[in-house]
């Protein structure tokens, strides 16, 4: 991070919105999300950035995210449309930009699909992907064993497709968005 100052905001912003559950998530991501772009050798400031700010929207309501995304004109998948929920990682990459002035592509593009992926995904997005799946669902764990022992773009692809297989598998999702759909489809096709 640049520095402690911009550290404390981040997490001030969520504290001052009674959001230290969303909190202590986004310390715990940014944490796995460290040492995955240790191992790979990403730049550690961008990827922390990406971590911390990734729910950044979580201070919002799913009806105030879908109102918000309408008044921005974001084109909306129908998984969005139905789960309003589903925006807080489009929502997260905007509040990233106006209230925290990011504009670092790397660290917009791992906010804007850190919960479904997408196509052509990016090490940072895969990183903040597969962190944020660590996180809140430990049985995913020794992904991040095999992430940083082997630091391979073939072991990261294979830790998000596994996810998201196992997903499909275990018929765990209400309605896929499409670009999740999109990145397994890819992530499929280069394992």
């Amino acid at each position: 991070m640049k520095n402690l100052d911009e550290i404390n905001s981040i997490k001030n912003y969520y504290l001052t919105n009674n959001k230290e559950d969303v909190l202590k998530h986004i310390e715990d991501v940014a944490e796995i999300a460290v040492g995955l772009a240790t191992a790979y050798n990403l730049d550690i400031t961008k990827t922390k950035l990406a971590a911390l700010l990734h729910d950044i929207s979580g201070i919002m309501t799913p009806q105030k995210m879908y109102d918000f995304a309408k008044i921005r004109s974001l084109e909306i998948d129908p998984a969005e449309e139905k789960y309003h929920a589903l925006l807080h990682q489009r929502v997260s990459k905007i509040i990233a930009q106006d209230e925290f002035g990011v504009t670092d592509s790397d660290i917009l593009n791992a906010i804007e699909c850190h919960t479904t992926l997408r196509k052509n995904a990016s090490l940072y997005d895969k990183i903040i992907f597969i962190a944020d799946k660590i996180s809140w669902d430990q049985k995913f764990a020794p992904f991040f064993d095999d992430l940083i022992k082997n630091a391979t773009i073939e072991a990261l692809n294979k830790a998000c497709y596994s996810y998201i297989k196992y997903q499909f598998d275990n018929n765990l999702l209400v309605m896929a968005h499409q670009w999740l759909i999109d990145a397994f489809d890819e992530l499929k096709m280069n394992i």
